[in-house]
């Protein structure tokens, strides 16, 4: 990541995504509307907030094309104890996507919790990056739209 801060310690994993929020105002006018929405979301690297991705579980990554333009869906899931919510991720007009470490290439799952993410203007649109425990995701497109669905834990809890 250029401006978001992610170090491994010998106490866990220390998250600053300060210096990315000191240059998102300057960055926002360069950035496709959906991703300028989803970046400068209140809350998007609030902590302790309801929307925040971080702890967010990587689910399901799925793709296709429509009318000669690649698409791409990140599902991610929520965690009872932080989030009431599902995140779902529309990539559209994908240039590129890099998954690391590459033998994870579509199981998305095996890259654990979102640790933070940092979307970026890009010559062809954004480029978003997520950094999660076992890996990362890097998508390049022409715009992305993020929408946040309702997920009920107890639900979900009494199904297991």
């Amino acid at each position: 990541m250029r401006y978001v801060s992610l170090e491994r310690t010998r106490d866990g994993i220390f998250h600053d995504p300060s210096a990315y929020l000191e240059q998102l105002p300057s960055l926002a006018d360069s950035l496709p509307e959906g991703a300028r929405r989803f970046a400068m979301e209140p809350g998007h690297y609030d902590f302790v907030g309801q929307r925040c991705v971080k702890s967010l579980k990587p689910a399901r990554l799925t793709s296709g094309e429509t009318g000669g333009s690649r698409w791409l869906e990140l599902y991610l899931q929520h965690n009872c104890w932080k989030h009431e919510e599902d995140l779902t991720i529309r990539y559209r007009g994908v240039r590129s996507l890099t998954i690391e470490p590459a033998d994870r290439e579509w199981d998305v799952a095996q890259l654990l919790d979102v640790m933070l993410d940092e979307v970026l203007p890009h010559e062809q649109g954004c480029r978003h990056e997520i950094a999660c425990l076992a890996g990362r995701m890097i998508v390049t497109s022409e715009d992305l739209t993020a929408t946040w669905a309702y997920a009920d834990c107890r639900e979900r809890e009494a199904n297991r």
